[in-house]
């Protein structure tokens, strides 16, 4: 999980594996307990860090649940917004990176092929000759 652009452009902190672990489900709630397990923290750890996450509004926390809380990113965060623009401004980096590393290599076409390309064409050149001249053979209609 903590080899994620995140951690690259942000560091690796406990608020940074929060936040990567709430962006990754974006449209999940967790409680407390869930966000603990699945990143391997102490509750303390958590603790210490979790409330500002909350203040500052980049977590909001479920009001219609009473016990336990549950708490999701807030994706109209300006805050979540920035950093969801930074990860994806990165990524078009590093993909544009990569892409220029990729030699292309020429198609060689054979022979044969050739040759049934040609005899495609000529043919197509004679439909469109026969083609001509059948319409110049028309009659036009009176109305």
């Amino acid at each position: 999980m903590e080899n994620g652009l995140i951690f690259k452009i942000y560091g690796n902190s406990p608020n940074t594996k929060m936040l990567d672990f709430l962006l990754s489900f974006p449209k999940n709630e967790f409680t407390v307990s869930d966000i603990i397990e699945e990143l391997g923290m102490s509750k303390t750890t958590f603790y210490k860090y979790f409330d500002d996450l909350i203040n500052i509004g980049i977590v909001k926390v479920n009001q219609e649940t009473t016990k336990p809380k549950l708490y999701s990113i807030n994706l109209s965060s300006p805050i979540v917004q920035n950093v969801r623009k930074n990860i994806d401004f990165v990524s078009e980096k590093i993909a544009d990176k990569e892409s220029m590393k990729i030699k292309i290599k020429p198609i060689e076409l054979k022979n044969i092929e050739l040759e049934g390309i040609q005899e495609r064409i000529q043919y197509l050149q004679r439909l469109q000759r026969q083609t001509k001249s059948a319409i110049k053979k028309l009659v036009p209609m009176k109305i």
